[in-house]
């Protein structure tokens, strides 16, 4: 992921990224953002979409929005695929961005990302476990991961 329009450089109003994907078996998690609209320009390959639980395959060229709230989840459909996005407003995106990436590079288990995903819910939400269920079951994974230094 390359950041093109940083949120400093925007004021705030979107962050703008160059993303690639490669291909997966699955989609990723399925997860909302509650206050933040996305738009994405698909530049090369093919993007599996799943919006709103509708999946719609993207090419390059195509062009698509998520409105703020919508379930989601994407993926590659076939090799690799180049994708500019686009969310606004930015909100905390980037460091959002930053903490998943380094929990992945602590392994990416549930013990390592949970603490970002709860520390970034203004700006996503997974859609599994319920809220019901989710909150607490982070906030005693933060805390393990705080104890064990993750």
């Amino acid at each position: 992921m390359t950041v093109r329009q940083s949120t400093a450089d925007t004021g705030g109003t979107m962050l703008e990224v160059e993303s690639t994907w490669v291909s997966a078996a699955k989609m990723p998690p399925t997860h909302l953002h509650p206050a933040q609209d996305e738009h994405f320009e698909v530049v090369e390959g093919a993007l599996r979409v799943l919006i709103g639980g509708a999946e719609r395959l993207m090419r390059a060229g195509d062009v698509f929005d998520i409105p703020r709230g919508v379930e989601h989840a994407m993926a590659a459909a076939e090799g690799r695929t180049r994708a500019i996005w686009q969310t606004a407003p930015a909100l905390r995106t980037e460091q959002l961005f930053a903490g998943l990436a380094d929990a992945h590079r602590r392994g990416g288990s549930l013990l390592d990302l949970a603490p970002v995903v709860r520390a970034h819910s203004a700006e996503m939400r997974l859609t599994k476990p319920p809220p019901i269920v989710q909150g607490p079951l982070f906030a005693v994974l933060g805390v393990a991961a705080k104890i064990l230094r993750r």
